[in-house]
């Protein structure tokens, strides 16, 4: 099975990111620069903004046209997707040697905040990381390879009007069973948008051969592609714009095993709870901690809205937090309510 996979993987990167794409006027073509290699220096642009910094990309074209290099830059959660290309004229004479060319690219605070843990330009990847001991603080990189993951379902879910993004919503399977996120990327052609969503692992990586579900929502940037334009996720085509719908939510709560209270008295006594417990599945959803107190009795509630609908692994994933309560506390007893784990406390 896990050949099969990456056969398709192949296909779907010869096809999904090609090197010649037709662009939105008819009469000259977008080529796909071939990059080499990679590199950062501190950021020209944003210099005073934390994290900001410049990369350099060597590479060439398979011709002599002598046009401009252009570029378009995109955040996904787990990437940064860069394209560079040239528009050529269909009318060009093109033939001669390869050209070498060195692109400086200034990615902002909000490009890297974060550190986005992956690099892709084109069709090549690297792996992005800081090493605590390098002096100057930029990113090295590591070259990896893009396997697609396979595609069940996909959906584009538009905004309440035309200037809200539109989230691409997909149930998918990853033929690795290495931990790897999932990596996106947007070509645009002249009929069409060509959506990528791959994993990335190094060359020498080991994987179980298994298949992981994936299921994820994550927004698209900005296109000019017309409402007519057919949109693909690994060459499959999206053939319908589905419009927002509320999607059932489940409150689970988190299982609370342990909370520690901390005491802090200055001109007036507050108190925090160190809380430990585990979520009861894998699912990775934003953890949500309400308060409410009554008298001398204080209930926290922590748990995570979940989609009915949503696969999650059947797996316990540790929580610990750190929850200060609202307000002062009088010398008294209290009962402090966390979840189902109830204990007195005593000031």
């Amino acid at each position: 099975m896990l050949k099969v996979y990456l056969a398709l993987g192949c296909a779907l990167v010869v096809v999904g990111l090609s090197v010649v794409v037709q662009n939105k006027d008819v009469s000259t073509y977008r080529v796909w620069s071939a990059v080499d290699s990679v590199s950062a220096s501190p950021s020209e642009g944003e210099a005073d903004i934390d994290g900001a910094w410049d990369l350099w990309v060597n590479g060439s074209h398979g011709d002599a046209c002598a046009l401009a290099l252009q570029s378009e830059i995109a955040r996904y959660p787990q990437n940064i997707d860069i394209q560079l290309y040239r528009e050529i004229p269909s009318t060009a004479n093109c033939d001669g040697d390869e050209a070498i060319f060195e692109r400086r690219l200034s990615l902002t605070g909000e490009l890297v905040a974060g550190q986005p843990p992956y690099l892709i330009i084109n069709s090549q990847v690297w792996a992005i990381s800081y090493p605590a001991g390098k002096a100057d603080g930029l990113p090295v990189f590591e070259a990896q390879e893009l396997l697609p993951v396979h595609v069940e379902q996909a959906g584009l879910v538009a905004g309440a009007d035309a200037a809200e993004p539109v989230e691409l919503r997909i149930r998918a399977v990853q033929a690795i069973g290495c931990d790897a996120p999932e990596l996106y990327s947007m070509r645009e052609s002249a009929e069409s948008v060509l959506l990528g969503v791959f994993n990335a692992i190094a060359a020498d990586t080991v994987c179980p051969a298994m298949l992981v579900p994936v299921d994820e929502k994550v927004t698209l940037p900005a296109t000019d592609a017309g409402s007519d334009a057919l949109f693909k996720l690994n060459a499959i085509p999206i053939n319908e714009l589905e419009t927002p719908e509320m999607t059932p939510i489940d409150k689970v709560l988190t299982n609370i095993l342990d909370v520690t209270v901390e005491i802090e008295k200055s001109d007036a006594t507050r108190v925090s709870l160190d809380v430990q417990g585990e979520h009861p599945d894998g699912c990775d959803f934003p953890v949500i901690v309400n308060q409410a107190r009554q008298g001398n009795s204080i209930t926290v509630e922590v748990y995570r809205e979940v989609p009915v609908d949503m696969f999650c692994p059947m797996i316990l994933k540790p929580y610990r937090d750190t929850i200060r309560l609202e307000g002062d506390f009088a010398p008294g007893e209290y009962i402090i309510n966390v979840n189902t784990y109830t204990q007195t406390l005593e000031i």
